[in-house]
């Protein structure tokens, strides 16, 4: 009944050094509930120009984080909330991402972040820092989502 909105940026390689993706950046956050800090937030960027957020998990501990990850691979590759298309200029990544709908097709997400260094990235909109691990059990990046 509602379609989703289209990715408007055009999926570009990535041939660049800017940003690591041989792994993964995280977020720690805190939910509402909870004033410490207690959660992580995980995206995954590829050389084919595709992103992936990859879900938020309970918990900062990344080996833990990784083995629940993992687990639920086949679910996050089958959903199409966190599926996009990131392009980089100079040191700010753009990225758009279908997001989570309330009842009409998946809006998409347009973010951007200013580049620190190669292993480090700051959201422009909401200040959250992001740091990189390296990680070899990356999800394929293929997926029916994005051609």
């Amino acid at each position: 009944m509602f379609n989703d909105e289209e990715l408007t940026l055009n999926r570009v390689p990535y041939t660049g050094n800017e940003l690591r993706t041989d792994g993964y950046y995280y977020y720690h956050w805190a939910t509402f509930d909870s004033p410490s800090v207690n959660s992580t937030s995980v995206k995954f960027f590829y050389k084919n120009g595709v992103m992936l957020s990859a879900h938020s998990y309970d918990g900062i501990d990344l080996n833990r984080v990784e083995k629940e990850m993992v687990s639920l691979y086949d679910k996050i590759r089958e959903r199409k909330t966190g599926w996009g298309l990131f392009i980089i200029n100079g040191n700010t990544i753009q990225c758009e991402e279908w997001s989570t709908s309330v009842g009409g097709g998946l809006p998409v997400y347009k973010w951007s972040a200013k580049i620190e260094n190669s292993t480090t990235f700051r959201h422009n909109d909401s200040n959250q820092t992001w740091h990189f691990k390296q990680f070899n059990n990356k999800p394929d990046s293929t997926n029916v989502f994005i051609k």
